[in-house]
């Protein structure tokens, strides 16, 4: 019997502990810091018995129960504090950086190249013999313009299979057949600029990148299809611009 009376008693002294205290509502310019350093309750025991989640901010005209006083207390305002802090401190104050506005950079002119006309090419004269004939046979289109139809170089006739001949030495920039309209074709180019065109070939015996000599049998002829037999389409070539090779022939 005497000790349940001796736990019911601290039982009760603990719960007259626990209900003891104030109503303390709260004042603009109040901190939970001034108000538990007035009352003589560390901030984070008021937290707990009301239930606060950040001391930082209560407002102004809360209630707050203070435990374990039994008068209410005059609190010391902090001017310009609208909530409070668990700590004391002194409110930062955030400077605005000053913009300073970029500096607009100006772009200095860049005086406007005049284009000149590129420099020509080495340019070779034409001389008759500067070219072999690359087969040996009679004219079957002249070069230039007849009957409307304009050809970039003459067909020299040439049963098919006949050997076609380099007519300069030189380097064979293209061989193949993906050139519309010249079936198996040979270019070669030698110096100075100056090219040589071979079309309507049967075969071609050399391929791109081979040198080749003055003479040398490069391609077997074939047929002409806009003429219906065989022989050579053969072109000479300044730079881009076709030329008459009657110039450059023997």
């Amino acid at each position: 019997m005497r000790v349940i009376a001796l736990t019911l008693l601290t039982l009760i002294t603990l719960v007259a502990c626990a209900i003891s205290g104030v109503n303390h509502v709260v004042q603009p310019g109040q901190t939970l810091y001034r108000i538990s350093k007035t009352y003589g309750v560390s901030a984070d025991k008021i937290a707990a018995y009301n239930h606060v989640k950040d001391p930082t901010q209560i407002k102004a005209g809360e209630s707050l129960w203070i435990p374990g006083v039994r008068h209410t207390r005059t609190v010391a305002v902090v001017p310009g504090t609208a909530h409070t802090t668990s700590q004391k401190s002194t409110p930062k104050v955030v400077r605005k950086k000053k913009v300073t506005p970029a500096k607009t950079v100006k772009k200095k002119k860049t005086p406007t190249k005049t284009t000149q006309p590129a420099r020509n090419a080495p340019h070779v004269a034409a001389k008759k013999g500067l070219l072999d004939w690359p087969v040996r046979g009679r004219v079957l289109q002249t070069y230039g313009v007849k009957n409307g139809e304009r050809s970039k170089g003459i067909v020299i006739a040439a049963s098919a299979g006949t050997p076609v001949r380099c007519a300069a030495a030189g380097q064979v920039i293209y061989s193949g057949s993906g050139i519309k309209g010249y079936g198996h074709l040979l270019i070669v180019k030698h110096s100075d600029n100056l090219y040589t065109v071979y079309g309507h070939n049967r075969s071609t015996l050399v391929k791109t990148g081979a040198f080749v000599n003055k003479g040398q049998t490069i391609a077997l002829s074939g047929r002409v299809p806009s003429l219906g037999q065989g022989g050579v389409h053969f072109e000479v070539r300044q730079g881009n611009q076709a030329v008459n090779p009657a110039f450059y022939l023997p």
